[in-house]
């Protein structure tokens, strides 16, 4: 049995009329009567009655019917998502992201591409850099917003940045420097400080130790953590200060006040991606998330 053998038998069955039928399916009848006498035979049963005056359907052919439709909707269906699936409207994907990324770029990604592509099954991973890294080079996500350490390029990765902002000083409450609105890196030369760690951020702990060096002073690290909020948290429990992405100041943890670093200096998250990847759902991603961060530069 053909799936043409029920498309010409859901049209008999619903026209009840063999020359109807016919020229509903831009055939000739009795190439038509004979498809369906052969499905009869296939199948062993009896579909129609049949005088020279009408057409009905038997009992069996009632029920044929229903599971015929059925089965017709879901070939229908198969070629639909098919051709979806070719074009990366469904699919699933993999994202990893560090703790910043929550507070600045990534919802209003993530928000544009549901919008467009709702039948995308995105699975997100709040993970450090460093595990990002891991994470896309044996496949458990396949694309991550981290801060890498420069020329990732040369190990098989694609990246490019997505978002840029100023960093800020978070400090505890009542801090001698709580009255500056903004104030030069050098003025927490003397301060404790706590970051994350290189082997978990090795972009951004890179970053701010060659920006202290440039303002003449080493950082005197007191204590690491591995995301941001639990560094703000520390800040907030008077262990020291710390120089962080400004979207941190979103995070809301009571206790802190946060600074503008002068200077003008600017961290940048990055988009990564395995360069070699044939992936539709993962070039639309990618497509989505750089007109997302353009449109949202633009309103800066």
């Amino acid at each position: 049995m053909e799936l043409r053998h029920l498309t010409y038998f859901i049209a008999v069955a619903e026209e009840l009329h063999f020359g109807r039928a016919a020229k509903r399916l831009n055939i000739s009848q009795p190439p038509l009567s004979q498809q369906i006498k052969q499905l009869e035979e296939k199948l062993g049963v009896r579909l129609f009655n049949r005088t020279n005056r009408r057409v009905e359907l038997t009992a069996t052919g009632q029920v044929f019917l229903e599971e015929a439709r059925r089965i017709v909707a879901l070939s229908r269906e198969a070629v639909r998502r098919a051709v979806r699936a070719d074009q990366g409207e469904i699919g699933h994907l993999a994202v990893g992201f560090i703790g910043s990324a929550n507070y600045s770029v990534l919802p209003h990604i993530i928000r544009d591409f549901r919008k467009k592509f709702q039948d995308v099954e995105l699975r997100l991973t709040e993970m450090n850099t460093s595990h990002q890294l891991e994470a896309l080079r044996d496949g458990r996500i396949q694309v991550g917003f981290l801060r890498p350490p420069r020329g990732m390029e040369d190990e098989g990765l694609s990246v490019e940045p997505v978002f840029r902002e100023p960093l800020v000083a978070a400090m505890p409450r009542n801090h001698p420097l709580e009255g500056e609105r903004s104030l030069p890196l050098r003025l927490l030369s003397r301060e404790s400080f706590i970051m994350i760690p290189r082997e978990r951020g090795p972009g951004f702990f890179d970053f701010i130790i060659a920006l202290c060096h440039r303002e003449g002073f080493s950082p005197r690290i007191v204590l690491e953590a591995s995301q941001f909020h639990t560094v703000i948290g520390l800040v907030a429990a008077g262990v020291g200060v710390a120089v962080v992405p400004a979207s941190m100041q979103r995070s809301r943890i009571e206790g802190v006040v946060f600074r503008t670093i002068s200077g003008g200096a600017r961290t940048v998250l990055d988009m990564a991606w395995v360069t070699d990847q044939d992936s539709l759902v993962l070039r639309n991603f990618v497509d989505v998330a750089r007109k997302t961060a353009r449109s949202l530069a633009s309103r800066k």
